[in-house]
């Protein structure tokens, strides 16, 4: 007689797969773009700030010449320097593996809080393999700016999964490890302290709401506020409070909330498997009147917009697989006439057949996903004329970069030209959330009307935006592709708008993808 799988043997596959095939998926994108993904230029010049201040945290980072103040959680710079020196790794090369070996870690790290949660092993296996193949929980945090969100990422699922231990079985050694997890994710990443720090809270509501459990997270608080003190304190000594505040007042995103109406925040190519799981399993939570997990997936959309649907992941994650489980399997074992009751240990076939498709499905989408997040970098053209202009032009010499994209969040064009040119660029966006505060979304918006003149084929558009005195050089990207947020599509006036630079600028760089024009003398 053959010998029946059980679900505990099949759990331990499923967590094989899961960390296998998402290791696979966080490290392929970057290894087939041949350059960090996406964002990072900033980051990349602020590891190698460590280096020329010998590990010291230094008061303002040298990207872009902008004197922006080195406020950013430094933990994932620290890391990335320390990598660098100990394997003899360029800042580039940090920023296009660190992020993907973080991420990956993340995935046991999500396994441990889904088993906290779930107190099921098969559940939580099951879990992890939604969560190693849902887009969204890898997109961000493989870019080169997930440098700072994946260890982010990976501290705050291992505080909330400590926490919870903490909550149910008031271990004091929990409270110690607890607070050091949770000071190392605000030490990572802002919107990772948020997250944290909300779920915390949160968790305590819905699992403790008792005076020890209280108390005990008053401990943990000030163990985080004493681990992150050498960053803080020396931020405040240099700068006083202004950077810190001025950073806590970016990166709302009100509209964020619609993506949690219309449940398209996992970001699946194809067919929207594990959302429509995952709605599946939030009406059967609510049936049983258990409100932890749909309730956990919403509250990022209202806390932190911008950054809420990373933190969503990981309870959707949960419920896709409550919703598999629970009700996809139940109704179909029912449906053919099975007890479930007497399937409970042992793997059934239509469990072994469903999650083998799904596998291979989910497979093949979050691969398609990696093929085309790869095509969101900075392009081979762009890299030699960078090269070009750092070798070519004075130190103090200031750019107005055209790539005639207003997603300047997702340009790697203009993020990453001062890290490689060493050169300053006028609408670089990247780091000015410490510096404008409140004002950062403005000043964001106040970048459009210089890159919309590319949708012009008058060359007096530019001099209507800016004035001459502000640069010395303009360099412009002819590589039109489709970037991280949206597809770039110029006007057939676009060929228009270059002759007409021609006849006001001189051109002193030029390929079939990039030119640099020069002031006439």
């Amino acid at each position: 007689m053959k010998k029946s799988i059980t679900r505990a043997e099949w759990s331990t596959l499923l967590l094989f797969l899961a960390i296998l095939l998402g290791t696979f998926m966080r490290f392929n994108p970057t290894l087939l773009a041949g350059f960090p993904i996406n964002d990072g230029g900033m980051f990349a010049v602020m590891v190698d700030d460590l280096k020329t201040s010998r590990y010291l945290l230094p008061a303002f980072t040298t990207y872009n010449h902008l004197k922006i103040p080195y406020a950013y959680p430094p933990l994932g710079f620290y890391l990335g320097r320390l990598a660098a020196d100990l394997l003899g790794l360029s800042a580039v090369q940090v920023l296009r593996w660190l992020p993907a070996f973080f991420a990956s870690l993340s995935i046991p790290a999500f396994y441990l809080l889904a088993l906290c949660l779930l107190k099921n092993k098969y559940y939580a296996a099951v879990s992890a393999i939604f969560f190693a193949l849902m887009p969204r929980a890898l997109s961000w945090f493989i870019m080169g700016g997930g440098l700072t969100r994946s260890p982010g990422q990976f501290f705050m699922l291992l505080t909330l999964a400590t926490v919870i231990r903490l909550y149910e079985e008031n271990r004091r050694s929990d409270v110690f490890l607890a607070g050091v997890l949770g000071g190392l994710a605000v030490l990572s990443h802002p919107e990772a302290a948020v997250h944290t720090f909300v779920s915390a809270i949160f968790l305590w509501l819905m699992l403790a709401r008792k005076k020890t459990a209280f108390i005990n997270s008053i401990f943990v608080g000030i163990i985080v506020l004493i681990v992150t003190a050498p960053w803080w304190a020396t931020v405040i000594h240099y700068h006083g409070m202004g950077p810190l505040i001025k950073g806590a007042q970016t990166g709302q995103k009100l509209l964020a909330v619609f993506h949690l109406v219309f449940f398209v925040f996992t970001e699946e190519p194809y067919a929207t498997v594990i959302a429509v799981l995952g709605l599946i399993g939030i009406g059967s939570c609510l049936l049983r009147r258990d409100y932890l997990l749909p309730l956990w997936m919403a509250i990022p959309f209202f806390v932190e917009g911008r950054s809420a649907a990373g933190p969503a992941a990981i309870p959707l994650a949960m419920l896709a697989a409550v919703g598999l489980v629970d009700v996809v399997w139940a109704g179909m074992q029912a449906w053919a006439g099975k007890d479930r009751a007497e399937q409970s240990e042992n793997l059934s076939s239509i469990e072994r057949n469903v999650m083998m498709y799904l596998l291979l499905y989910l497979v093949f989408s979050t691969y398609a996903f990696g093929l085309r997040l790869s095509s969101a970098t900075l392009y081979p053209p762009d890299q030699e004329a960078m090269a070009w202009v750092r070798s070519h032009t004075p130190d103090d010499a200031r750019f107005l970069v055209l790539t005639g994209t207003t997603s300047v969040s997702c340009d790697s064009v203009l993020e990453w030209f001062p890290a490689l040119t060493g050169r300053q660029s006028l609408y670089t966006v990247q780091g000015t959330e410490w510096t404008q505060g409140e004002n950062f979304t403005d000043y964001v918006i106040s970048t459009y009307a210089v890159q919309e003149c590319l949708a012009s084929s008058d060359g007096s558009c530019l001099d209507s935006a800016i004035d001459r005195s502000q640069y010395d050089y303009i360099y412009l990207s002819k590589v039109l592709r489709a970037n991280n947020c949206q597809p770039l599509d110029m006007p057939g006036t676009f060929p228009y708008f270059l002759e007409a630079l021609k006849t006001q600028f001189k051109v002193v760089y030029e390929t079939a993808d990039v030119v640099v024009y020069g002031k006439d003398d």
